[in-house]
């Protein structure tokens, strides 16, 4: 087994992460472009539950927090509504709200429930992305697991794939849908650990970016989720949400070795960001089980209204108007009586860009977590430990970005940001329109031309006294 592939802390070790003692010394890097102007690759990553604290604050993610030094680091990147995974990484390709873009939660609504299918087809996308703007610039595009990519027009993909029958597997599902044989050979040959999110799944996305880093695209999206499976089960401040970072943190720095290896680490940009925030949780709110109580839901599940979580909140649908009224006065007498959540209004629902199909909102109070089952008690031990899912891209419920290499500034601190604005500044960077973005550009992270700062640091030869 190659360390790639071995747990966290052999990989760690292995690439000079984290020293036999247990503590990260600094990690080796390779050299970063430090040039303006655009690059000829941008790498999108997007790692499941990523904080600023991960590489600010924390020890956990040495190479990412050198590389935050060295680049563009925020220090907070608030999620958009909902702040679902889903949600989130529309936003991060389209610049525009959830309710723009069409991608609303992490799992469809059907007429009995919460499906369990997630929304991963790109027809579902009402908004411009990214990808597509590189490619009708003439540009090349690699996306491997980024969400709401199935069916979607890019040159090489390996798509957004969930299992949902029984002896349905991960990598048969995504060779199926890939779109050339070289992606498909390799997901046919991935080793049975892949089968679920976590190290071994990241270990094996950072070989094929490595592999598309050999006839380079100009836009590359990879999605790791290794850090997910013990962010919910165990909780954010685990030690093994802490091993699973660090695994990540060692995966990163594979993937510019890579880069370099393949000669165009002077000529890349990458874009490293956090999908959702994982607050601790200790108890299940579950409103379905009052609607189901007052008849709103029948045995059968067939619902007249319903809440559809997002973990940290939820949104409530109803199929009329008086409807949609009852059951809010009913919700909102228990959202006083038991403290856990509060009601949020569909003035604010459109404000923060939701879901526009929901009449209302609801958004739990920290340590709670809203689960979807109509035929269990209103309140629980919470199975998880973990929870993402906020409404609010509020004080401690953002996420993270760390931006290097070609085309960004050195040595910059976003104190806060928006999901929305990635997508636009990532545009600018690339030279490609995204007119209906409306997140901000933001050209103080961007360095297209010289920095005035460099003739400030540099002074001219002839400024220097003879003789030294």
């Amino acid at each position: 087994m190659s360390a790639a592939r071995g747990s966290p802390l052999l990989l760690a070790l292995a690439l000079g992460c984290v020293a036999p003692g247990g503590a990260p010394p600094a990690p080796r890097l390779p050299p970063l472009a430090d040039a303006a102007g655009r690059p000829a690759v941008i790498v999108l990553v997007s790692v499941a539950g990523l904080t600023a604290e991960r590489y600010l604050a924390g020890d956990a993610m040495p190479a990412l927090a050198a590389l935050a030094s060295r680049g563009v680091a925020a220090e907070q990147l608030e999620t958009v509504a909902g702040a679902g995974a889903y949600p989130a990484h529309a936003s991060l390709v389209t610049g525009v709200a959830p309710a723009e873009h069409g991608i609303v939660a992490d799992q469809l609504l059907g007429e009995r429930g919460v499906r369990r299918a997630p929304p991963s087809h790109a027809s579902q996308l009402r908004a411009a992305t990214l990808w597509q703007r590189v490619a009708e610039s003439g540009g090349s595009v690699t996306s491997l697991d980024w969400p709401t990519t199935t069916g979607a027009q890019i040159a090489s993909l390996l798509p957004d794939v969930t299992p949902l029958r029984a002896g349905e597997r991960w990598s048969a599902l995504a060779a199926a849908g890939a779109s050339v044989p070289w992606l498909a050979d390799r997901l046919r040959a991935a080793p049975a650990a892949a089968e679920q999110p976590g190290p071994a799944r990241d270990a094996l996305l950072i070989d094929l970016a490595c592999a598309a880093f050999e006839a380079p695209p100009r836009l590359l999206l990879l999605r790791l989720r290794g850090p997910e499976p013990p962010l919910v089960a165990l909780g954010p401040y685990s030690a093994e949400a802490a091993a699973a970072f660090s695994a990540v943190d060692s995966e990163l720095v594979r993937l510019l070795g890579c880069a370099e290896r393949t000669g165009i680490l002077p000529q890349t940009a990458f874009v490293v960001m956090g999908d959702q925030a994982f607050a601790s949780v200790h108890t299940a709110l579950r409103p379905n089980a009052w609607l189901r109580e007052a008849g709103w839901i029948t045995p059968q599940g067939r619902w007249k209204a319903f809440a559809r979580s997002n973990g940290g909140s939820a949104y409530v649908y109803a199929n009329e108007a008086r409807t949609a009224v009852q059951v809010r006065k009913q919700l909102e007498a228990r959202a006083d009586e038991s403290r856990a959540f509060r009601v949020v209004s569909a003035d604010e629902m459109i404000e923060r860009g939701a879901d526009p199909d929901a009449w209302f909102g609801l958004e739990a109070e920290p340590g709670f977590v809203i689960e979807n089952a109509a035929d269990a008690a209103p309140f629980g031990a919470a199975a998880a430990h973990g929870s993402g899912g906020a409404l609010r891209g509020e004080a401690g419920a953002g996420t993270g970005l760390v931006a290097f290499g070609r085309g960004f500034r050195r040595g910059v601190r976003v104190p806060r940001m928006s999901q929305l604005d990635v997508a636009p500044s990532v545009a600018a960077l690339l030279g490609v329109p995204l007119e209906a973005a409306t997140g901000r550009t933001l050209v103080g992270v961007l360095r297209l031309a010289p920095d005035p700062a460099d003739a400030v640091a540099a002074p001219p030869a002839e400024a220097t006294p003879r003789g030294r």
